[in-house]
């Protein structure tokens, strides 16, 4: 027989290996038996699927509750984008309709379920979902399964990450990608069977790795940051033959994006093109990174978690990742994550040229990327501290699994602080707009209008808005799941012009914070504070005056 590797997918049963050819026909072997269901649904193994089970229902739950509406910016730009893909939309910029490892979910979802609410929330609860499973496994293959609930709870909650896990935005979908792509990665480097067990299984990894690291370049370009961790973690475990297989899905990712530039944009380098110009370009609200000292950008890190309810726990953390690195090997993997990130971002913010940065620093979710590297550190070191200590009582010394276990439940126990910290920020601050967004705070007022339309849909034959507001008003003129609701039409407000008598106008947040844009643009058409003719007589209006019908007369 030919010799059999451990490797080798053609190996049989256990029996099959070494075995001698003798003249006797051997003995008919039994037929297979089916796999032992009380063998594979082993203890270890229940309890991992309740964990894993129960913590991605969290995430689902928390992303239902706590959807927000569409935002005429950014986040609807990049749906628009998808709407009229590969065509450029009219409210998008160039940086963004480039970033097709959003924008084509996006579209797919679009196909499945519409122009409608549910395609803008279905893509980044799923990257939600992804991250914070990927950052809980990567917690339990680094440290242990305590560390890895730690750290996923501690993800979920963080007030940077939070306000966009239900918002179609590249940062939260490129770091998820990144995070799946790492724990392949550590997956790989111990060995694990589910990742490695074969030769052909570790090549299929490799290949998916690369796969996800391709897709998040598609997301968000200066993800690239953050790449070299792959091969610091494959060096010396991964042939670098067999490394070679990372780089298929990514030379075929480089091909086809230069391809679509080319015939869609016709410029291949759109992509470096948008970028490189879009931080240099500030905006009325947005340009105080512009010009500002070294100290400045030096610092943005710890000032935005400043600003966080948790913040001296997210400072802490900065501080444990650093101090941890130094007795850790783990630890200082994580603070490799967090500095091949920190240090391109600020250079490239306005470090090296403060008078034309390439990307905006003070953007809470530009620092998304490396939110996972500190909370896993943070998570992990804390484990490691408790643990060390509670080894030194007596009693455990010589009961190392049950002094793991306290550690971790103590572990879990003060990672909940700041995790509700944050939280009950989040519930009870309602004067702060992001917090009125929420629809567990009362943020449903553009549902209670679709509810309204749906009731008076043959008495609504045409709304107008001004053109801001026009933007999510036209996925609620729609059902949250596709299909037809209202067959009127929708007209943006003019200056000058005035909707005719059976018309209706809807008002947006015409007199809140929650969209300043639309408050801009009606207190320009009506007057500030907005005022509106006393010929239009109110038929609909949600709570807090934030979504507002008047019919004409």
């Amino acid at each position: 027989m030919t010799a059999v590797t451990p490797d080798d997918d053609r190996a049989g049963a256990p029996g099959d290996r070494g075995t001698v050819a003798t003249d006797t026909a051997p003995e008919a072997a039994p037929p297979p038996r089916p796999p032992d269901r009380a063998r594979l649904l082993t203890p270890r193994v229940v309890a991992t699927l309740l964990v894993d089970g129960t913590l991605a229902a969290v995430v689902a739950v928390v992303c239902v509750l706590y959807r927000v509406p569409p935002h005429p910016s950014d986040p609807l730009n990049y749906f628009d984008a998808a709407t009229t893909f590969p065509s450029a939309a009219a409210y998008a910029a160039a940086h963004q309709l480039v970033r097709t490892g959003l924008i084509i979910p996006l579209r797919l979802a679009q196909e499945v379920f519409g122009y409608s609410q549910t395609a803008y929330l279905l893509v980044p609860v799923l990257a939600s979902l992804l991250l914070v499973m990927s950052v809980h496994a990567l917690g339990t293959l680094l440290f242990n399964r305590f560390v890895g609930v730690a750290a996923a709870m501690l993800t979920l909650f963080n007030s940077v990450v939070f306000p966009d896990l239900t918002q179609p935005l590249p940062d939260l979908m490129a770091t998820a990608l990144l995070a799946a792509a790492l724990v392949l990665s550590v997956a790989l480097r111990q060995n694990r069977p589910w990742a490695a067990a074969t030769g052909r299984r570790r090549v299929g990894t490799l290949i998916l790795i690369g796969a996800l690291l391709g897709w998040s370049y598609l997301t968000r370009e200066y993800i690239v940051f953050c790449w070299p961790l792959m091969p610091l973690l494959l060096a010396r475990r991964i042939p670098l033959r067999q490394q070679a297989w990372l780089l298929l899905p990514l030379a075929v990712v480089a091909v086809g994006e230069t391809a679509l530039d080319t015939v869609v944009f016709h410029d291949p380098l759109i992509r470096l093109r948008g970028a490189a110009d879009h931080g240099s370009v500030g905006t009325p609200t947005t340009d105080d990174y512009i010009g500002q000292s070294p100290r400045w950008y030096l610092t943005r890190l710890p000032t935005i978690l400043s600003t966080t309810p948790e913040g001296l726990f997210l400072k802490a953390a900065m501080v444990a990742i650093v101090v941890g690195a130094l007795f850790s090997r783990r630890i200082f993997f994580l603070l490799v994550w967090a500095l091949l990130f920190y240090v391109p971002l600020v250079t490239l913010g306005g470090l090296i040229d403060p008078e034309a940065p390439k990307l905006r620093i003070l953007k809470e979710r530009y620092w998304l990327p490396l939110v996972p590297a500190l909370l896993l550190a943070a998570a992990g070191g804390l484990w490691l501290l408790l643990n060390n200590r509670i080894r030194a009582v007596p009693f455990l010394r010589a009961r190392t699994r049950l002094a793991a276990g306290v550690a971790g439940v103590a572990t879990l126990v003060v990672a909940a602080v700041p995790a509700g910290v944050a939280q009950h920020a989040r519930a009870g601050n309602l004067a702060d707009p992001v917090n009125q967004t929420y629809a567990a705070n009362g943020g449903t007022q553009w549902e209670a209008f679709r509810s309204w339309l749906d009731a008076h849909a043959g008495e609504v034959h045409t709304i107008w808005a001004d053109k801001r507001t026009i933007r999510p008003l036209g996925i609620y003129v729609r059902p949250p799941i596709g299909g037809p609701l209202w067959h009127g039409r929708l007209r943006v407000l003019p200056v000058r012009t005035r909707p005719a008598a059976g018309d209706h106008v809807v008002l947006y947040s015409a007199y809140s914070g929650v969209c300043v844009s639309c408050r801009v643009g009606e207190q320009r058409l009506l007057g500030r504070p907005v005022r509106p003719p006393a010929n239009w007589h109110r038929v609909f209006g949600s709570h807090g005056r934030m979504v507002e019908v008047y019919e004409v007369r």
